[in-house]
Formats: C-alpha cells, structure tokens, sequence
C-alpha cells in the first residue's frame, strides 16, 4: 500500500512561506494498492493538484478509474471536487462516498450552484460520476484494498473515519474528531487497533483547549469539535498503533509550532517507553506501508 499527502492543513489553506516545509493545502489523501488502485481520502485544495498530476496517466486519456471517500461535507473536505480535473473528461469513472450529511449528492450539487460555479450542475462533468452511500457499503472494496468506516461525533456535526487494509497492512484516517473531555471516542480506538499507521487530526494543542475563552478571545467560538495532539497520541497508545502522522492542522500554526508540539509528544511517548513512532503528516511525503 502506498500513501502520498497532497493537503493536510484545516479549515484554510496557508500560503505564507513559514507554513510550506509542513504544507499548506486543506485535506487530501492518496492510496493505492500494489496494482495501482487509486483510492483518495477527502477533497481539499490538495485534490486540485494530485488531479493535476493524474493527467499525465489513464485519467489524462479518459481510460482512468478514482473512489473518492469524504470524511464529511464542510467546506475544506469538498471545495477541491469542482477542480478535479479528471472528472471533466469523458470515459473516466469516479465513485464517490462520504457521511456527515443525509445526501452527499444534493450537497456536492449545491456547490455546483451558479452563485458559486460557472459549472452550474454535477451533470456537467464529463466523467461517469456515482455517489454512493456509505450506509449501504460497510465494506468498500477498491482493487486489494478493503474499506471498513465508522461515524462519530464533531461537534454538533458528524464525521467519518475509514480502515484500509491491504493484505496485513492497514491505515487509519481520522480527520477530525471530538474526543469527550478526558475520555476518548472508543469508536476511533476501535477503528485504529493494531494498524501500521495511523493519520489522526491534531488542530489544537492540549493547552489550547485548556484555556479560556479560546484562541479567537472572548467574543470566538471556544475551542472545540475538534482534537489535539496530545488526544491523537493518547488514541495511538491505547490502540497499540506502530506509526501516527498528525493531521488537519490548525491554518495559525506554522512549521516552527508544529515541530515543537511533535518535540513535546516524543518526550511523552519515551517517558512511557513506547515504541510508537509519532511525527506530522507533510505535504508531498509519499511512502510504502
């Protein structure tokens, strides 16, 4: 199984040169399976550029097929979907799932709206589009690669996280979540035991949702639906995971920021004795699991 990165920033892309060695683009994942099988996790910014570099194979010639899963339908995880290029051009094939929403189809229509896009309507796209509804797929397959999910709250929103699994390997994509005060969301650390890697999102520091009244001041929303650092590394622990990759960061938190909130969960996992490898997530990495 093979994972590249093409957006890992939340909420707003981050164009400033100190936000760029992490990566600034909102959510986007790639996989494939050892035939190739191309699997994407949400459709950020990110989505715009991987559909770019998809021209120059099957997709640029109409011969290309993409499963497409949303982990929910606010606006950083979907804007990217009407700048997929390779969903203009006739004979390829995208399946799309998503949860967080009762119809993933009227929304996805509703950014298509001419107020928002000369596109107008999803039938304006040229490739073959299906959208699919997780409740009657628990088990998605793409190629080798197996798709098992699970729903849980965000908020006052809800929010898919998926397992791939190829073979023995697996990964685990949490892209947002709301950890309950001290506890953990057991649907997550059930839905991560034992994988090989776990990306998980990690938009607050624990000291930030420790505090009063949130980063916006008094009159800001307080910091909350979504997880910290320190929540992602408890999840890695309890679910006995071998890598964590922090995710959806903060669009305030430059590299410098992020390499010390890492620096602080290493010392946290070496004080346990853990073998657990922890880092971030960047944007063009791109490895075998």
């Amino acid at each position: 199984m093979r994972v590249r990165f093409w957006g890992v920033r939340g909420a707003l892309a981050a164009t400033e040169a100190c936000f760029q060695r992490v990566g600034g683009n909102t959510p986007c994942v790639e996989i494939r399976d050892q035939d190739n099988e191309l699997l994407i996790l949400d459709a950020g910014i990110g989505l715009y550029w991987l559909g770019r570099q998809l021209l120059t194979g099957p997709h640029g010639r109409g011969q290309g097929s993409v499963t497409l899963l949303f982990s929910h339908s606010h606006w950083d995880h979907i804007q990217g979907f009407p700048f997929f290029v390779p969903a203009f051009i006739p004979g390829n094939k995208v399946r799309v799932f998503g949860g967080g929403v009762d119809r993933l189809e009227d929304t996805l229509e509703g950014q298509m709206d001419p107020t928002y896009s000369p596109l107008v309507s999803l039938s304006n796209l040229g490739a073959n589009v299906d959208i699919g509804a997780l409740e009657d797929n628990p088990l998605l397959e793409v190629g080798q690669l197996r798709i098992t999910h699970a729903t849980f709250p965000n908020g006052p929103h809800q929010v898919v996280g998926y397992r791939i699994e190829e073979a023995d390997k697996s990964v685990c994509y949490i892209c947002e979540v709301d950890h309950p005060n001290e506890a953990l969301r057991q649907q997550v650390v059930d839905l991560a035991r034992g994988c090989d890697l776990l990306i998980h999102e990690s938009f607050y520091t624990d000291a930030e949702v420790g505090a009063a009244p949130g980063l916006a001041g008094k009159l800001g929303p307080p910091p909350s639906g979504h997880s910290t650092f320190g929540q992602a590394t408890s999840v890695a622990l309890e679910a006995g995971v071998k890598r964590l990759l922090y995710f959806y960061h903060h669009p305030d938190r430059d590299d410098d920021a992020i390499d010390a909130a890492i620096k602080e969960q290493r010392a946290r996992v070496a004080a346990l004795g853990s073998a657990l490898e922890v880092d971030t997530a960047r944007e063009g990495t791109e490895f075998e699991i």
